[in-house]
């Protein structure tokens, strides 16, 4: 495999598909530059080398190309069963490791962890199945079931908890380019308008977008969104508000998320950062952009009022990724709306039948 990923060359502001909602189309390239990620690698080695104790049996839960289960092993596990439901990735775990003084300790398990049955309990698990929106692989009910089902009482999890923060951005050339549809793809076979077909999206504003946005464009400071603080079991469906004061005469034109995890007990990982240059921003995550449609012109001191929804359309839960998002809003000034947004990715929800 290439030490170079096509994906690794982005600009500050340039909006991508967001690689979240499409976890089997990943090819090997992209999968590259997550092993490239050096702010990732740093963190989650760091994590399972601190956390993995000699003797430990360990489930890695979207095992990938296998470098977490690899560390896992140099840390002194007795095994790791590898669960990976793209059998192709999982054949690169198995040929690496194979190559391994580790191999017969590696167990590869190419199915949907739902459908997983270990033959022991296990004294670590660990995995990275965390969007940039920290749920936007649907990893909280993930981990809660194998926590229930795979875990000792007394077992750890990596990562131990993780938070979401949000904030109001002002991004006109993402916006613009969103308005174009000149929108960065994972590769030839993911595309716009086949991910919004799947989605019934007909708005490319009724999506997200990984995009690195400088902390220079938040119009105010931001603010936790969905804490999950070592309570995997929480539901997986949530309604937040949240209420910014702007910092500055600016044009308002979607919100910033990203997500903060504590990995171990010394070990956290913040993909907040926004230096291409150094590295400080995450490869591979990004961050995640929420486009409103219609610009918003805003000064300071108004009040963007933000109602945001996690939620399972019924009618859509054969998707592989059935999380649905909605961020609606108004914008205060002096005690009067001058503004309002809704954008939302379960278009059906516009249908007053419904």
């Amino acid at each position: 495999m290439s030490n170079h990923s096509p994906y690794s060359d982005y600009q500050v502001n340039q909006p991508w598909l967001p690689f979240s909602e499409v976890l089997l189309d990943w090819d090997e390239s992209f999968h590259q530059l997550m092993l490239n990620d050096r702010l990732r690698m740093q963190a989650y080695e760091q994590a399972i080398k601190e956390t993995v104790k000699p003797g430990d049996v360990v489930v890695d839960l979207g095992a990938g190309t296998g470098i977490l289960s690899q560390w896992a092993l140099e840390a002194g596990a007795s095994k790791v069963y590898a669960i990976e439901l793209d059998a192709s990735i999982l054949n690169i775990a198995e040929q690496s490791l194979a190559k391994t003084q580790f191999a017969d300790r590696f167990i590869a398990i190419n199915k949907l962890s739902y459908d997983v049955t270990l033959p022991e309990r296990v004294d670590v698990l660990i995995s990275e199945i965390l969007g940039n929106i920290a749920d936007n692989e649907d990893f909280q009910p993930i981990i809660s079931d194998a926590i229930a089902r795979f875990l000792k009482p007394e077992g750890k999890c990596l990562p131990k908890d993780a938070c979401s923060y949000i904030a109001p951005v002002t991004s006109e050339s993402a916006h613009e380019a969103i308005r174009q549809g000149a929108i960065k793809t994972l590769n030839p076979s993911y595309k716009l308008e086949k991910l919004m077909a799947q989605k019934a999206i007909n708005n490319r504003f009724n999506l997200y977008y990984d995009t690195v946005l400088l902390a220079s464009s938040r119009l105010s400071k931001p603010q936790a969104l969905q804490r999950y603080d070592g309570d995997w079991s929480q539901s997986s469906s949530y309604h937040k508000s949240r209420s910014f004061v702007v910092e500055k005469d600016a044009v308002l034109t979607g919100f910033q998320c990203y997500f903060v995890a504590t990995l171990s007990d010394n070990v956290s990982l913040d993909i907040s950062g926004d230096c291409l240059t150094e590295r400080s921003c995450s490869d591979s995550w990004k961050h995640a952009y929420l486009p409103i449609e219609h610009r918003i012109e805003v000064q300071k001191g108004d009040i963007i009022s933000l109602s945001f929804s996690r939620y399972y359309p019924k009618d859509k839960c054969t998707l592989a990724f059935r999380q649905f998002y909605r961020w609606k809003g108004t914008v205060m000034r002096e005690g009067n709306a001058v503004a309002s947004f809704d954008q939302c990715m379960d278009e059906g929800v516009f249908n007053p039948a419904r």
